[in-house]
């Protein structure tokens, strides 16, 4: 299925009919994400696929894309990052049942209320949010005002001495 990703999906249904939703999810619709965010982030490129695996866990496979403004922590001027993010979902419907689950699956405990993909998606995004964004180094530029320390003169430049030196001659008496 393509278009726009519901907000609320019955889970069980979709894995057993092994759906695929393709469509995009507005970031405006993910206020946390939106929070961190220098500008308004375009729409989020989602694929999610429901199956069941070999052992019969209901399962998602999620494929996640997007660019977001960020501000640049060296800088400190806007650098757009390109999110691109993938997880693996296993349903459950326990506590015990998410610890037996294989460690590649994100455990998700399902009841009778339907899952708010939204909020599964933005989860997902703000884990692939890099912790310090930045240009990359050949293209940052130092802030305005910014004023490098002063060179030490030439006189403190001398070398101090090696506070290690005395062991090297003990080692020669030897």
């Amino acid at each position: 299925m393509s278009g726009p990703i519901p907000a609320h999906i019955e889970p069980r249904k979709l894995v057993d009919r092994e759906i695929v939703l393709k469509g995009t999810v507005a970031a405006v619709k993910m206020p946390r994400l939106s929070a961190l965010l220098d500008a308004p982030a375009g729409d989020v490129q989602v694929e999610l696929a429901f199956a069941r695996d070999e052992q019969g866990i209901a399962t998602l496979h999620g494929h996640y894309a997007v660019e977001v403004a960020l501000i640049c922590q060296r800088c400190l001027e806007q650098v757009v990052v390109p999110l691109d993010s993938q997880c693996d979902v296993g349903f459950v419907t326990s506590d015990e049942a998410a610890k037996q689950l294989p460690r590649h699956y994100e455990p998700v405990i399902m009841d009778d209320e339907p899952l708010d993909l939204h909020a599964l998606i933005e989860d997902e995004l703000l884990l692939a949010l890099p912790a310090v964004p930045m240009h990359p180094m050949e293209t940052c530029q130092h802030p305005p005002g910014y004023q490098p320390d002063p060179e030490e003169p030439e006189a403190e430049k001398t070398e101090k001495p090696n506070p290690f030196s005395v062991l090297a001659s003990l080692k020669r008496d030897t």
